[in-house]
Order: C-alpha cells, then structure tokens, then sequence
C-alpha cells in the first residue's frame, strides 16, 4: 500500500515488471493505461514489442467495449491528455511534501512550468494521436480589447465585465486522412512580457468531428478574463497592455495557427 495517494509515478503493482514479461514473449504489445495522473513510461516504451500504448484514464461500465472499438478500429481515438507526461519525475520541478506548501511555483505547473524551463516531455499537455490526420489553415482574430482593470459590478465569479467577449478567433480545420476522425483544437494565449505570465495558456477548446476529406470552422470566444492577470496590489483582474499571441494548435507543443491581439 501506499502512505498516501503515490509514492512515485512508476505504474502500480509492478506494472512495469508485467509490461516487460508480456513484451518478452509477444512481439505485438498494446499497453492500455487506466491512471488518474502522469505516469512515468519510459521502461515501458524501452520494450521494442510495444508498439502502441492506449491512455484510457479512468475506466467506466463500457471500458470495455470502448476499448474494443478504438483497438479494432471502428472508432479513431480522440482524446487528449490532461496534463503532461515527464521523461523523468524530476522534471516536474515538484517534491512530496508531509506539511504546509506555500506555493512558490505560482501560475508555473504542468505545461506550464515545462514551457518556461524549456524541458522537452515525453507527451505534452494536450496530446493525443488518431487514425487519420489534420490539417490547420486560415486563423483570423476579430475583436479588440482595451487595457486596465475590470470595472464591472461584483457578481459570482467576479466583476461582470471579466465575462465580457473581446475577440473570436476562427480557424479551418481538415481532415486530409482516408478515415473519419475528430480532433480537439487548443487556444492557448500568450501575454505581452510586462505581465510575467506563462509562455502560454490554455484558454479554449472545441472538437470537430470530419468524414474524410471533409473540413470545418472552429471558433472560440475570448473573454476579458482569458486575458486578464490578478493584480494582488489593486485586488483586481487587469488587462496588460501590449500585443497578446494567440496560438492554435493539437496540443500545447503542436502549435499549427498562430494570430496577433494587440491591446492599446
């Protein structure tokens, strides 16, 4: 057992032990993967018979089933991972603490703290594979936003206006493989350097599900609170002035689009 949720991120009950025993004697190993959080799998790609792992998160009532389509191919996997998956748990940055933790890492965890450092992971956030492929064109930004803080009646969540949108952007996704497939387009935002935020940051996400061949427009709402930081000597959310980059893409890493909000 465990003293507490994990004492490492190795797979549980010796699960890489089990993947190299299996991989010794079947040269066609598919690895399925049912974790609540990253796991370390580089023993487990070291094994040249596995030759595809499934991420499948948490199992429900149809795993099962579920599982059989995307193996088997009825259904082309779509999914993306969460959170990022290390080469090594050294590179989270991060140790188990048994008392209190004052954060010190601020806003800079997961992909975050991995973009900032300029550590390569194994699988970055937002990553996932399918049978077919996709192609990104055609970013466009409409909108504008001014700078300064939020001046809006105080309401659950914050001040009203945070909830306002300032900009859509718009970009054309197609799927130019020979299967039907979905793909879940990222935006992430990065911020002018006054404001010390991330390099980027996830802030919308929408899935177009395309026959082959066929294409579609995704479109995302930007808040005013998509572009806002906490200034803790105002007590309030403020739009940094300065140009704002917006980024497209299939994960945090695979940036296929990128367009400009510039905020006087």
């Amino acid at each position: 057992g465990n003293a507490g949720d994990r004492n490492n991120l190795d797979p549980w009950h010796g699960g890489n032990d089990l993947v190299k025993a299996v991989a010794a004697i079947n040269k066609n190993v598919v690895v399925v993967v049912h974790s609540v959080g990253p796991v370390i799998l580089e023993t487990i790609l070291a094994q040249p018979n596995v030759k595809a792992i499934v991420w499948a998160g948490l199992p429900s009532q149809e795993n099962g089933n579920a599982l059989v389509d995307v193996l088997y191919g009825d259904t082309a996997p779509s999914g993306k991972l969460p959170y990022t998956i290390a080469k090594s748990a050294n590179d989270y940055g991060t140790t188990i603490s048994g008392d209190s933790d004052n954060f010190r890492e601020g806003l800079f965890i997961d992909y975050r703290h991995f973009d900032k450092a300029d550590i390569a992971p194994r699988y970055e956030f937002g990553f996932g594979l399918s049978y077919t492929n996709f192609t990104y064109s055609d970013i466009a930004v409409e909108g504008t936003a001014k700078s300064g803080a939020a001046t809006g009646d105080v309401i659950p969540g914050g001040r009203a206006d945070l909830w306002d949108t300032v900009a859509t952007v718009s970009v054309t996704i197609a799927n130019s493989g020979s299967v039907k497939g979905a793909e879940v387009a990222q935006l992430y935002v990065g911020y002018p350097a006054s404001a010390n935020a991330p390099p980027k940051q996830l802030r919308g996400f929408e899935k177009a599900v395309l026959d082959a061949g066929a294409s579609d427009t995704v479109s995302f709402k930007l808040l005013r609170r998509d572009i806002s930081v906490w200034d803790s000597t105002k007590q309030n959310w403020v739009v940094p002035a300065g140009e704002f980059t917006l980024y497209v893409g299939s994960s945090s890493r695979d940036v296929r689009q990128t367009g400009k909000l510039t905020v006087a």
